[in-house]
């Protein structure tokens, strides 16, 4: 299994909405894919995923709840297992949350994919979930706070780890996500030798994202045509290798994939 820490340095950067359509997208290409909505005390994930979970992590930190009653079923390769949009949830030890969730994880069966979107900034369970994790993603946006942010990340993460990924989040193009991802493999090579930065991809701008939002709806799913989800799509490409679960080459097409798989598993 694959644990996929997607973090940012900075709120506000897109990360919950990369994280949900990054799961859908990986579920399409035919592997087992769980999201956690890890962001404590501000998950959104029922919402971009348009779901209203009867019981969340803060019921079985409670006790009200087994881990497996949380769990919602997306699709057949999809589950979400729903964080808590209060405080509340930060009363518990980290300790606690992530005893409790690697125990629960042990309930879902075989998974290929964990997808952990967290919080943002460097708080003692993005720290946790980093050190836990065998891949970790930094997502940033084109705003120099943003990008700092993303370094600061970057640096933490390198004590940890010999390789992260980068997201450029509402980039205006191509041309504009390369500079700022090749701008910041150029510091952490000068300054953080032992950790390579590689560049996962980029999303650009996109109202259609905003819409998708306001509907309660997946991107991928909703405009899996669109440019911003064929971009979303290229990094689940690039985190499996090009390759189905199955161990088909998935085609350069990414939206023909989709139409396709969504036909014969009826999602």
């Amino acid at each position: 299994m694959r644990f996929v820490t997607i973090t940012s340095g900075k709120g506000g950067v897109g990360k919950s909405t990369i994280s949900a359509n990054l799961a859908y997208i990986l579920s399409l290409y035919g592997y087992k894919v769980a999201l956690f909505d890890a962001d404590i005390g501000l998950a959104n994930q029922d919402i971009i995923l348009g779901v209203k979970p009867k019981a969340t992590i803060l019921d079985v930190l409670r006790g009200d709840a087994e881990f497996g009653e949380i769990v919602v079923k997306i699709n057949n390769n999809f589950l979400l297992i729903p964080g808590e949009n209060g405080e509340e949830v930060l009363q518990y030890k980290n300790s606690d949350l992530l005893d409790r969730f690697f125990e629960g994880l042990k309930e879902l069966g075989e998974l290929d994919f964990l997808i952990i979107d967290t919080g943002a900034g460097i708080g003692k369970s993005v720290q946790a979930f980093i050190d836990a994790s065998t891949d970790t993603v930094v997502v940033t946006v084109p705003d120099p706070s943003a990008i700092m942010d993303a370094y600061s990340m970057i640096k933490y993460t390198s004590r940890v780890k010999d390789n992260i990924f980068l997201i450029v989040n509402r980039a205006k193009n191509k041309k504009e996500a390369v500079e700022i991802a090749t701008k910041l493999q150029k510091v952490a090579q000068k300054h953080l030798q032992e950790i390579e930065v590689e560049f996962l991809g980029y999303v650009e701008r996109s109202t259609l994202v905003e819409e998708a939002s306001k509907r309660r709806e997946l991107l991928a799913k909703q405009y899996s045509g669109s440019v911003p989800a064929l971009q979303i799509a290229e990094i689940a490409k690039k985190l499996t290798n090009h390759l189905t679960k199955d161990g088909e080459h998935i085609k350069e097409t990414p939206n023909i994939t989709i139409f396709f798989k969504r036909l014969l598993q009826q999602i």
